[in-house]
C-alpha cells in the first residue's frame, strides 16, 4: 500500500480513537444487550442438546424453501401448534428472521386506515416495511410521560 494512503487511514483511526469511537475485536464478556443473541440461545447447552437430538431423529434443519412449494416438516407444524396453545390463539407462525417477521406484519396486516406511531430508535427494517405497506406511519415526538393519560 502506498504510504500516503496508509497515512490517511492511520489519521482516520487516530481520530476515531481520540473520540472513543475506535472499535477492536475482543473476546465476549459481560451481559449482552447489543447483539442478536440477547437471549443467549447461541451458547445454550440445553438448546444444543435439543438440536442434536432433532437432527438425529431426521428433523429438517431448515425450511428448505417455501412451504407452499416444498411442504412442511411435522415438527415445524407441531412447534407452531404448541406456540398457538401457549399464547391461547388459533394459529401461530414462525419466521426465519426478525426482518422477515417485520415484513409480514407491517406490509400485510396493517390496513390503510391504521396509523403506526413509532420512535426514532425503531429498527430500520420496520421503517422499510411500513413504507411498503398500506398503513400510515408517523414518527412520534412525545415523551413517554406525555403519552400517558
Amino acid at each position: 500500500m502506498h504510504s500516503a494512503a496508509l497515512e490517511r487511514y492511520q489519521t482516520v483511526l487516530l481520530g476515531l480513537s481520540s473520540q472513543s469511537r475506535l472499535r477492536t475485536l475482543e473476546p465476549r464478556s459481560g451481559l449482552d444487550f447489543s447483539s442478536n443473541d440477547y437471549l443467549g440461545l447461541a451458547t445454550s447447552a440445553r438448546l444444543g442438546l435439543a438440536i442434536n437430538a432433532a437432527i438425529a431423529r431426521g428433523t429438517a434443519i431448515g425450511a428448505g424453501g417455501s412451504w407452499l412449494l416444498r411442504g412442511s416438516h411435522p415438527e415445524h407444524v407441531e412447534l407452531e401448534a404448541e406456540a398457538a396453545a401457549f399464547f391461547h390463539c388459533e394459529r401461530s407462525i414462525f419466521f426465519g428472521s426478525g426482518y422477515i417477521a417485520n415484513f409480514a406484519l407491517f406490509s400485510t396486516l396493517l390496513q390503510g386506515d391504521d396509523l403506526v406511531i413509532f420512535d426514532e430508535l425503531i429498527h430500520a427494517s420496520v421503517r422499510e416495511w411500513m413504507r411498503a405497506g398500506r398503513a400510515r406511519s408517523k414518527l412520534g415526538t412525545m415523551t413517554l410521560g406525555q403519552w400517558r393519560h
